[in-house]
């Protein structure tokens, strides 16, 4: 009997750590980007952080902070709000032709939304002079994307 402990001991005392360990990842279910505040208020949260350092960086004229302000609430129009929930379980009764017409009464409603946005975003860009343009330029160009994929293009350029 005392040679089985002397094997299971070491195993039991290993299971016991690991399961201490993991006691404060399951004490918070909210850590992390999936928990209530979720990825939507995570991305709204950077990108209201960029709008705060371009409107800085670009110091703006009392004439173009009403064209800045269009271009502010023009920018992602279909991530705004939270789904439907009828609707979601509405779609779980479709028929698969039914889901995709459904798709793609989606995707001409997101494009009529960003058509209208790049009309704003050109008048706002005229309004805006040579140093703001290479400002906007500069803030706009390459891979905003966080992660890997970023690290490895920055790592990458001589």
């Amino acid at each position: 009997m005392m040679k089985r402990f002397r094997h299971l001991a070491p195993a039991a005392a290993l299971i016991a750590l690991l399961g201490a360990t993991s006691l404060p990842a399951l004490a918070d279910p909210g850590c992390g980007l999936m928990g209530p505040r979720g990825m939507g208020e995570h991305r709204a949260e950077r990108m209201e952080q960029h709008h705060r350092k371009l409107h800085e960086a670009l110091k703006l004229t009392p004439e173009q902070e009403a064209g800045w302000k269009k271009l502010v609430e023009s920018e992602h129009p279909m991530g705004k709000g939270r789904p439907d929930p009828a609707k979601a379980a509405d779609a779980a009764t479709l028929t698969t032709p039914e889901r995709a017409e459904r798709m793609l009464e989606h995707m001409k409603a997101h494009q009529a939304a960003m058509t209208e946005h790049i009309a704003v975003l050109k008048a706002f860009y005229a309004q805006l002079s040579p140093e703001q343009q290479k400002i906007f330029d500069d803030a706009h160009r390459g891979a905003r994307r966080g992660g890997m994929r970023a690290k490895a293009a920055d790592q990458a350029k001589p």
